[in-house]
Parts: structure tokens; sequence; C-alpha cells
């Protein structure tokens, strides 16, 4: 007998999937680093696009992508959503160009109550008693995060802000999510070549190669960064379709600490009295939003 997952089953594996996936993801990109960002993000998008599409067209599926242009206000609602993760992805290249690795992390930090926040306030979702200290101990320690930086965190609240508002987008697109990833990757694919393309003719000398610095491994790296790229952004849109936005947002709270996990014990970053209790707040959340009830509560004999 064949069982199936049921709509909130996926939703975790979805979220929980594309978390972890994120979350060791620096590993991968720490073999980028020789090559400039803006190249890297160029090509990422533009493979993440031919990866899914190649996907779409070999399970026979390609004539679904007139489903994204039928209805304007789909249409929109996709291209709305390709400009978000656009300007995202450009708040977060401009954040590692200047410097501002701390506004970045903070940006991400910020995204899940800025995605809490929206599921409550736009789409009526509604946090019971755990839900709102979660919520509140969650925030302490982001804003304990935030007392690392200088000045006001403009970069933090653009990475955030517009990662956010794009899950909202999706969340409310009555769309298959695989199907919506692919036609938004593809309306950003012509900037991103046009980028690379740009990128090659003048920053490079001539007769340089089209594919990062032209060696086998060069190669390789532009083309399965569109697979790492794509491939969690799929799971992420799964979780944000069958799970609350709130719900969904609490789980993020993985990426980041695993991130954290990899700079300790492997790129031996630094980690502050700060950042100790910033994450333990961020975990009393998580466990009072998703441990079982009889968990948290003592039974007297």
């Amino acid at each position: 007998m064949k069982v199936g997952f049921s709509d909130r089953q996926r939703g975790y594996l979805g979220a929980v999937s594309s978390n972890l996936i994120w979350g060791i993801a620096p590993l991968y990109f720490s073999y980028l680093v020789l090559f400039p960002m803006a190249e890297i993000i160029a090509h990422r998008a533009l493979w993440a696009a031919v990866f899914l599409l190649v996907i779409l067209l070999a399970t026979g599926q390609g004539g679904a992508l007139a489903q994204g242009f039928v209805y304007p206000r789909r249409t929109l609602s996709l291209a709305a959503g390709a400009i978000m993760v656009t300007a995202n992805w450009t708040a977060y290249l401009y954040a590692v160009d200047t410097n501002q690795l701390v506004q970045s992390a903070l940006g991400y930090f910020l995204y899940p109550l800025m995605a809490i926040g929206l599921g409550v306030v736009v789409l009526g979702e509604r946090l019971g008693r755990r839900g709102w200290l979660a919520l509140f101990c969650a925030t302490a320690g982001v804003g304990l995060k935030a007392t690392l930086l200088d000045g006001f965190p403009f970069v933090a609240l653009a990475i955030g802000s517009s990662f956010a508002f794009y899950a909202l987008i999706r969340k409310r697109l009555d769309m298959d999510p695989f199907l919506a990833m692919v036609i938004e990757l593809l309306m950003i694919a012509p900037l991103a070549l046009a980028l690379i393309t740009y990128l090659t003719l003048t920053g490079k000398p001539a007769g340089a190669s089209f594919f990062l610095d032209g060696t086998s491994y060069g190669i390789l790296m532009a083309f399965t960064s569109g697979i790492i790229t794509s491939v969690p952004l799929v799971l992420f849109h799964i979780g944000n379709r069958y799970l609350p936005l709130s719900v969904a947002g609490f789980l993020f709270y993985l990426n980041p600490s695993l991130q954290l996990l990899l700079g300790l014990l492997v790129f031996a970053e630094p980690f502050t009295n700060v950042d100790m209790v910033a994450f333990t707040l961020i975990w009393v959340a998580l466990v009072l939003q998703f441990a079982p009830t009889k968990l948290l509560t003592s039974n007297r004999p």
C-alpha cells in the first residue's frame, strides 16, 4: 500500500530541507571566493534557470510554462517575485563588496521576523501564547545581534525585507512551486546572461572564457552553482506553500544556526558572548514554537 505525504508533511520537508542545504552551502561557496562576486551570482541565476528548465522539459511539462503568462495578475506576481529575489541578491552582493558582512548576516536574521509579521498582518495568521513568546525571544536575540553594528542597518533591512516580501508574493501565488520557480528564473536569466557577457567583454582579457576563468574547475563551478541555487529555493517555496508563513519563518533559523556551527568548527570564526546569548534566545524560540506541549509542561504526581 502506497502512503503519500500530507500537505503539512510536505511543507515541513521542504522548509527543513531547504534550510539544511542553505546551512551547509558555505562549504560549497568557499570554493568560489577566487571569482568576482557579481559574476558568481549571475552564473547562479543563469544556470539555475537552465537546470530547472531542463528538468521541466525532460518530464514533459514544457507546455505548462504558458500558465505563467495566461493570467496577467499571475504574470505580474511572478515578475514581482523575480524583482524581489534579484533585489535580495543585489543587496547581498553590495554587503559583500563593501565589507558589511555583519549587516548581511543580520539581514537573514531579520527575515524570519519580517516573514512572521507579514504572515500575521497580511495573511491573517494567528500566533498562540507560545508563538508570541517564541517571537519575543527571537526578536530579543536578533536585537542583540544588531548591537554589533555601528550605524543604522540599511543593508540588513534591504536584505531581510526583500526576501520577506519575496516569500509573501510566492505564498499568495496559486501555482505549482517548481513551475513558478522555473518561470521566475527565466525572467531573471536574460539579465544574468547580459551581466556575464558584459563582465567577460570588459573585465577580462580578449578571448577570455565566458565560464569564470575558463578552466575545467571554473566551468564545473559555474554549472553546479545553478544546482546549489535552485534546489533549496524550490524546497523553500514548497515549505512556504504548505505551511503558515509564521511557521516557515521560525524554521528559517535552522539556516544561520548551521552556518554558525560551520563558522566555529570549520572556518574558525570568532564567537562572542553576544553571539552566544543571541543564539540561545533564538533556539529557545524554536523550542517554544515546535516542541510538543507535553515536553514543556511538568505534571505533578
